[in-house]
């Protein structure tokens, strides 16, 4: 499984670029299950790597619309129709003074599958 990451408002502040609060934690466990996490970005690649590297967060950011692969979950807080594979809208994060609410792992690896007891 591949999920990618919108950045700005999803991953970081739409306002001050800082982390959603608990996406590291998300990350990690999400890379630890095995499934690969990468981000995508429709400003400058090279200034959002940058940033991400900064916070301590390591993954390859693609340009929306030019990502090599064909992911399975796109999580972006803003999505558009174009987008591949199943679409996980979250809240606007905007800022570190006006956080959303984390993104929980069971969320994108589990949405969409029923269970015995749907």
């Amino acid at each position: 499984m591949h999920i990618i990451f919108d950045l700005n408002g999803t991953v970081l502040g739409a306002l001050d670029m800082a982390l959603r609060p608990g996406i590291k934690e998300t990350i990690s466990s999400l890379r630890a299950s095995g499934i690969e996490v990468s981000f995508w970005t429709s400003g400058p690649v090279d200034y959002y790597r940058e940033v991400l590297r900064q916070t301590g967060i390591d993954g390859e950011v693609y340009r929306k619309g030019a990502v090599p692969f064909k992911p399975d979950v796109c999580v972006d807080d803003a999505p558009e129709g174009w987008m591949p594979g199943r679409v996980h809208k979250v809240p606007m994060h905007t800022s570190g003074m006006m956080p959303a609410d984390p993104i929980l792992v069971a969320e994108l690896i589990y949405s969409g599958r029923s269970f015995y007891w749907d």
